[in-house]
């Protein structure tokens, strides 16, 4: 596709994904004046917008229910359809290499039994494959673990990552740092994504110079008064499950920060993300919800 008709169907550039994580809305309308120039003719991905006309968009896992869980299979599908920002939570090996895994153990992913993650080396994990299980379509082929260091090297100069350092120690923070800094623009590339009560990793983000999101359901936040207004500080934009009440999500947009919708899984999902008010959404089905046909 051509410069100028993608230019017409509207971008949202890395720019604006992270200034929404920085505190500004960041929705760019279609044939917005300048949005050609922000990226190369190589870093814009080809898939469409979703019908907000430039709502953040962020790939839960790669986009959990089409394809296997943060395997670089579902990042790569995620860019192709137009997503601008990718989600992972991380594990960390006994070797010290961090690859993407929402639990401790590869048991629900994999399979295993009792396979604790940093117990074992990356040579021993990587013999192991992510099911299809979960998503959509279980009959399509397993895919392997992805390293954090080769999912930053395919996508951090290009799109922002959101990082949830999920059962890892916070005394091996330094190294997932490390890792991050290498990338270029780091404080631009990366947000450090946690749990609303998490507090290590927010805080040694922020001492870093590196946007944050905190989570929230809103069934905790109406059952406990004191949630929200003793954790919300430490996030520079927040999150809250996408069929939450009106209520909650009018108390959490009164906060002033950006609040992303999550985890939407599909078109319907995403209307209701939209019609709360959030700012962006953190989304599982990216078929469904950003192409046209759910194709």
């Amino acid at each position: 596709m051509g410069d100028d008709a993608e230019e017409q169907r509207g971008k949202v550039s890395r720019r604006a994904v992270i200034g929404v994580s920085v505190a500004a809305v960041a929705v760019v309308a279609a044939g917005a004046a300048g949005v050609g120039s922000l990226l190369s003719a190589s870093q814009r991905s080809s898939g469409p917008m979703p019908a907000s006309t430039g709502m953040l968009t962020v790939a839960h896992h790669g986009g959990s229910r089409d394809w296997p869980e943060m395997s670089m299979l579902g990042y790569r599908n995620s860019v192709l359809l137009g997503a601008r920002a990718l989600e992972v939570s991380l594990a960390r090996t006994s070797d010290g290499v961090w690859f993407g895994l929402h639990d401790a153990t590869l048991d629900r992913t994999s399979g295993t039994t009792d396979f604790v993650a940093s117990e074992h080396t990356w040579a021993e994990v990587s013999r192991h494959r992510i099911s299809a299980s979960e998503t959509t379509d279980p009959s399509q082929p397993a895919q392997p673990y992805a390293r954090f260091e080769d999912i930053v090297a395919a996508f951090a100069a290009t799109h922002v990552l959101y990082v949830d350092p999920k059962v890892v120690s916070a005394t091996h923070f330094p190294e997932l740092f490390a890792i991050m800094s290498r990338a270029p623009s780091p404080t631009r590339a990366f947000v450090a994504k946690g749990y609303c009560t998490a507090s290590d990793w927010p805080a040694q983000a922020a001492a870093r110079g590196y946007p944050s999101w905190g989570y929230y359901y809103a069934s905790e936040v109406e059952a406990d008064a004191k949630l929200l207004p003793s954790t919300q500080a430490r996030w520079t934009t927040l999150g809250l499950d996408y069929n939450g009440s009106p209520a909650v999500w009018e108390r959490m947009r009164r906060l002033g920060k950006p609040v992303l919708a999550h985890v939407v899984p599909d078109a319907r999902g995403a209307d209701t993300a939209r019609h709360r008010g959030a700012s962006g959404m953190v989304v599982s089905g990216m078929r469904e919800v950003l192409s046209p046909r759910g194709t």
